[in-house]
């Protein structure tokens, strides 16, 4: 390996631009060489405003042309494990956006092509980068809380339904709506919490009171479109997850609705839980503890180590450092598999009425 590593990402879409391509860029020895789209006019624009030097509109081409070793994949959802496998077959280390696959079918097959390829693969749970996360997580595995038995988790915005009439509300291209989109990062920030207890069946409905109307949109995301644009996809979801020992959890996320934005996930022990409310949400208590002393309730804030960046810049930061030393990366492909194994169950528990098992 080079000492400076050649970057490329595929997708020059929203995710890419406010997050991606600053964030290579804090890397140390990492060049950011290429950037493809299938937006010819876009592609171009970007990549000279922001001083790339190579542009694509066929990620093929570029996997080929611009000898790369790490890849971003940010496109729709539906391309992820296509794109993510080739990447790797063209020798290159492969950051996924998340959600990493639309099914556990894909997810596997991209994991068995990284291990073939002896190549890094990670998806972008950058959440887990957070001080608020980092300080949960020390908590979860200090053994304060006893024995973990129920989760309960949300990620809720009440106007937030991103990209109207793009791939975000067409289910071809991604898969799903508020649970594909946003509900799989607490989906995994609490499976990561807790441990990644094995999922056994799920139960879940979803709803689309709003997307449809056109009423509940969001800034993120471009091409809005007046309606009436495809919308097939959930505003708000919400799910039951069974675990193996007696562990369950419930989840749920929304795009639009008529309650409180925000973040939280709680999580109870037999002797202890934990309350967390992240700062990236506004929230003035981001992390807090409760237990029993003395046959007295007691609550407390827990201290938040000091934010060391943006959690983006973070994340690539800590991936490329990982491959460099031949470490893990910090949110591995089999964690990211079961939150689509999770994600896959849900929706088709919603769509038959019945619970999912999970094998």
């Amino acid at each position: 390996m080079s000492t400076t590593l050649r970057a490329g990402i595929i997708g020059a879409g929203s995710i890419a631009q406010e997050a991606h391509i600053t964030a290579f860029r804090s890397v140390p020895d990492v060049e950011l060489v290429a950037l493809c789209d299938v937006n010819k006019e876009r592609v171009t624009e970007i990549a000279t405003e922001r001083g790339i030097p190579q542009t694509y509109t066929d990620y093929k081409r570029m996997l080929k042309k611009a000898d790369l070793d790490l890849v971003v994949v940010a496109t729709p959802n539906a391309l992820h494990a296509r794109m993510t496998i080739d990447a790797l077959k063209a020798g290159a280390h492969v950051l996924c956006e998340k959600p990493m696959a639309l099914t556990y079918r894909d997810a596997m097959a991209m994991i068995d092509t990284s291990q073939k390829m002896l190549r890094s693969l990670t998806v972008g749970f950058c959440l887990r980068h957070s001080p608020d996360a980092i300080a949960a997580k020390q908590k979860c595995v200090s053994g304060d809380l006893g024995q973990v038995y129920y989760c309960k988790a949300s990620l809720l915005r009440r106007s937030g339904i991103p990209g109207y009439g793009s791939w975000f509300t067409n289910k071809d291209m991604s898969g799903g709506g508020a649970m594909m989109d946003i509900g799989c990062h607490v989906t995994d920030l609490s499976l990561y919490l807790m441990g990644h207890p094995k999922p056994v069946a799920v139960s879940a409905t979803t709803y689309a009171n709003f997307g449809p109307k056109a009423i509940g949109l969001g800034t993120w995301g471009a091409d809005h479109a007046e309606p009436p644009a495809r919308c097939d996809v959930d505003d708000l979801a919400t799910a039951f997850i069974r675990f193996e020992d007696g562990l369950v959890m419930t989840v749920e996320a929304s795009w639009a609705g008529h309650g409180t934005d925000g973040m939280r996930i709680q999580i109870f022990g037999t002797e202890g839980g934990i309350e967390l409310n992240p700062k990236l949400f506004g929230a003035d208590a981001p992390l807090r503890w409760f237990t029993r002393r003395e046959s007295e309730l007691a609550e407390e804030p827990i201290d938040l180590p000091p934010s060391a960046g943006n959690i983006y810049d973070l994340q690539a930061q800590a991936w490329v450092s990982a491959i460099r030393s031949g470490a893990a990366p910090l949110v591995l492909p089999e964690q990211a598999a079961m939150v689509s194994q999770i994600t896959e169950a849900l929706y088709k528990s919603a769509e038959s009425g019945k619970e999912v098992q999970i094998r």
